[in-house]
């Protein structure tokens, strides 16, 4: 092994602090989707919202993060319904959100849309995403679309905490199939995302979980990653991650690139994925 080479303790510490993992970047205004009939619906029903003064201006959700510390969602307990991982996509589908920011480019006066991921919590509309995905200074507002094409405006946000990148929401109106919360998974365990990548909506991956390791964030804490290698990226942020029973042990939330030269940002070698843990999810709820 190189001399060159750190532990991967001191490459995250010196990723984050140098901002080689940018969350926000998962959640990019430049996306450029490839499910364009789905794209379009999104856009036109939420721009109809819009019209209709039935949705909350990003600006009121930055307001109501500064009034989040401590609180904790309400949510019922959910039984499993996977029972063969074989059937884990089709069951699990149903209950994987896209959560929209809709926001014009400054370059024409269409609406664009920038899609993120989110888990459903309870039936009547709570769920959860990264906080990066609501923590936003450009874009008009928030909505969900569920697997069956109906959309929803966000509402609320009901739990938060930066330093894990995990906030909880509500979506008004919504009817949601949520996902069951599991136990943290073991190193070596099978691991599923089902998230939107690019726009490509439902994208599948299958992976594990490759550590369990502590890093200094930027709020300056000792934070504790599940970084797993099913694939996502962009448009990822806020999928759950499943174990074979479709429960969620995980958040996806953000890469780290490792490039052998390090100050160049060359010559890349390997992408780590780093997800919050289930214990992130559960101390925002109760």
């Amino acid at each position: 092994m190189s001399k060159d080479f750190l532990p991967l303790m001191n490459y995250m510490k010196f990723a984050l602090l140098y901002g080689i993992i940018i969350c926000s970047s998962l959640f990019s205004f430049a996306q450029k989707p490839t499910s364009p009939v789905l794209e379009e619906k999104l856009i036109k029903a939420i721009a109809l919202l819009i019209d209709k003064n039935k949705t909350i201006p990003l600006t009121d959700f930055k307001k109501q993060l500064e009034n989040i510390s401590g609180k904790k969602a309400k949510i019922p307990k959910v039984s499993p319904f996977v029972y063969d991982p074989k059937n884990l996509y089709e069951l699990c589908k149903p209950s994987t959100l896209i959560v929209a920011n809709l926001y014009k480019c400054g370059h024409c006066t269409n609406w664009h849309s920038a899609s993120a991921t989110g888990i459903p919590l309870s039936k009547d509309g709570v769920f959860a995403t990264n906080y990066h995905v609501i923590d936003q200074t450009v874009g008009e507002t928030l909505a969900v679309m569920d697997a069956e094409g109906k959309i929803f405006p966000v509402t609320h946000v009901l739990a938060g905490d930066k330093k894990s990148d995990v906030a909880i929401l509500r979506a008004d109106g919504a009817k949601f199939r949520p996902l069951p919360l599991g136990d943290p998974a073991a190193i070596g365990s099978s691991v599923h995302v089902i998230s939107h990548p690019d726009g490509m909506f439902y994208y599948y991956s299958k992976g594990m979980v490759s550590l369990y390791d502590g890093i200094i964030g930027p709020e300056g804490s000792l934070e504790e990653w599940m970084l797993i290698s099913a694939d996502y990226a962009r448009g990822s942020s806020g999928a759950a991650v499943l174990n074979d029973f479709g429960e969620v042990v995980g958040m996806v939330a953000s890469t780290v690139t490792i490039n052998y030269e390090k100050q160049k940002k060359t010559n890349p070698q390997m992408v780590l994925r780093l997800c919050a843990p289930i214990k992130a999810i559960r101390k925002l709820i109760e």
